[in-house]
């Protein structure tokens, strides 16, 4: 089963709400490897892992950054992991699919079980693959952040991209 390598061009971006005014984060040092083959993914599956450093990302402006690090604690929980357990629902169509992922998200001691509904691709050279999914942050030890007078709400939505070359 080809191996691809997840680097430059992965992201994961993160919209909280509050009534009056949303904030977005992007997370853009994502690592990984996934194995998988466009012609077994719908009966084989995949195997994949990621990892997001959490102290590299950019919420927009200066404060919200510092906000989010401090308030966050990302200096002492660096890391967040992703581990594929399962795909779901495949629809192929040439190199392009749409499918479920079902896995397992482990950050600041947590493990929360996700569904992440994406499309991509998978060629002999590269992998691309988007997907979305919400999470209650207090599943991960967190209450959400106020900013100046708005308060967040604790559910985010998070969408990923992800963008791998083949690995030799």
């Amino acid at each position: 089963m080809p191996r691809y390598r997840i680097g430059n061009g992965s992201k994961i971006q993160v919209k909280a709400r509050s009534k009056i005014h949303d904030t977005n984060a992007v997370w853009d040092q994502v690592t990984g490897d996934v194995e998988a083959s466009a012609d077994t993914l719908a009966t084989a599956g995949a195997t994949a892992r990621f990892a997001v450093d959490m102290t590299k990302f950019d919420a927009g402006d200066f404060l919200k950054n510092r906000k989010l690090k401090s308030e966050f604690d990302l200096d002492a929980h660096p890391q967040a992991t992703f581990d594929l357990k399962e795909v779901k629902d495949v629809v192929r169509t040439g190199d392009r699919f749409t499918a479920i992922a079902l896995g397992t998200l482990r950050w600041r001691g947590k493990e929360v079980a996700l569904t992440v509904r994406g499309q991509g691709s998978l060629t002999d050279t590269g992998i691309e693959a988007t997907g979305s999914f919400d999470l209650d942050i207090r599943q991960v030890g967190l209450k959400a952040p106020r900013f100046l007078m708005f308060k967040m709400d604790d559910e985010v939505t998070i969408e990923v991209t992800l963008r791998g070359t083949l690995a030799t």
